[in-house]
C-alpha cells in the first residue's frame, strides 16, 4: 500500500519504524510502540514482552525509536509555551492509510487551528495555574490538550476517545509534555461503564524531577465519572442514599464541538 511522501524531519524515524514492522501490520506495531513507551513511565505495570518481542535486540528497537521522538521534540520546541505532537504527526504521515483515517474519522486539527481555539477559549485570561480542568472529549492525538498545558500551565488536563490509538498517542503526548492529567479510552456519547474500555493518570513527580508517572485508572476514578455522577444526582437525588452531590467539577472544553 502506498504511503503519503514522508517529510525530511522524519526520515530517521522512519528507517527505523521500516525495519522493526518488515513482514508486520504497521498500524499494529506502531500501537505496540506507544504502550511501549507508556509502560517505560508506569512503575506499577511493566511492560510485559510478547511474541515477537521476547528478543531483547527487537525490544532495544523501540527504545531507539523513543530517542528518535525526543530528539525529534528537541528540535521543534524551543520556548516555553510552544507544544509539538510528534504521535500524531507520524500516525498521519507515514502509519494511517486514508482509508483508515476515513472510516476512523481520524482527522487532526492543524497546529494554528488549534492555537487558535486554545486562545479563543480562555477568553483573552491567563489561566495559567488556575487548577481548571481542560477536557477535550474527541481528543485525537491529544494537540488541543498539550496546546492549552503549554500556554496555560498549572491545570488539569482530560482527554477522552473512543480509538485506541488516539488515547494511547493522547498518553504519550502528555509524557512528553510533562502534562498533568488522565486520558479515557471510552464513548464520550455513552459515559457509563458499559462503554469504558481503559484510562491513564499521567503526572509529573517533582521528587523525581519532573519524571511523568503512568498508572492506569478505573472507571469509577475518573474525572468524567465525577461529573456524569454528580449531575445524575443533582438531577434525581431522591434515587440515592448519598449525601447531598457536590458541585461537579467545571470543564473548560477544548474542541472545536
Amino acid at each position: 500500500m502506498s504511503k503519503i511522501q514522508i517529510p525530511a524531519e522524519y526520515k530517521a524515524f522512519e528507517d527505523k519504524f521500516s525495519a522493526l514492522a518488515y513482514g508486520q501490520d504497521d498500524s499494529k506495531v506502531f500501537d505496540d510502540m506507544l504502550t511501549f513507551i507508556i509502560d517505560l513511565f508506569s512503575f506499577d505495570n511493566p511492560w510485559k514482552p510478547h511474541g515477537r518481542y521476547k528478543d531483547l535486540e527487537i525490544r532495544k528497537r523501540f527504545f531507539e525509536l523513543f530517542q528518535e521522538i525526543v530528539l525529534l521534540m528537541n528540535k521543534k520546541e524551543r520556548d516555553d509555551g510552544e507544544w509539538y505532537d510528534p504521535f500524531g504527526n507520524l500516525y498521519e504521515t507515514q502509519i494511517a492509510s486514508h482509508g483508515r483515517r476515513a472510516n476512523a474519522g481520524q482527522f487532526f486539527t492543524p497546529e494554528n487551528i488549534v492555537d487558535f481555539m486554545v486562545s479563543i477559549n480562555s477568553g483573552g485570561r491567563d489561566l495559567t495555574g488556575k487548577g481548571l480542568n481542560f477536557g477535550d472529549p474527541a481528543c485525537g492525538s491529544g494537540r488541543f490538550l498539550i496546546a492549552a498545558h503549554a500556554k496555560f500551565p498549572g491545570n488539569y488536563c482530560c482527554g477522552e476517545d473512543i480509538d485506541r490509538t488516539c488515547a494511547l498517542m493522547t498518553v504519550c503526548n502528555f509524557i512528553l509534555h510533562g502534562v498533568n492529567g488522565e486520558v479515557i479510552w471510552h464513548d464520550s456519547l455513552r459515559p457509563t461503564k458499559d462503554y469504558f474500555y481503559g484510562a491513564w493518570r499521567v503526572r509529573p513527580r517533582p521528587e523525581l524531577m519532573g519524571i511523568p508517572e503512568v498508572s492506569k485508572m478505573e472507571w469509577e476514578d475518573t474525572l468524567c465519572y465525577a461529573v456524569w455522577e454528580s449531575r445524575r444526582i443533582k438531577a434525581d437525588p431522591a434515587k440515592t442514599s448519598e449525601s447531598p452531590a457536590a458541585e461537579a467539577p467545571q470543564i473548560v472544553q477544548l474542541n472545536l464541538f
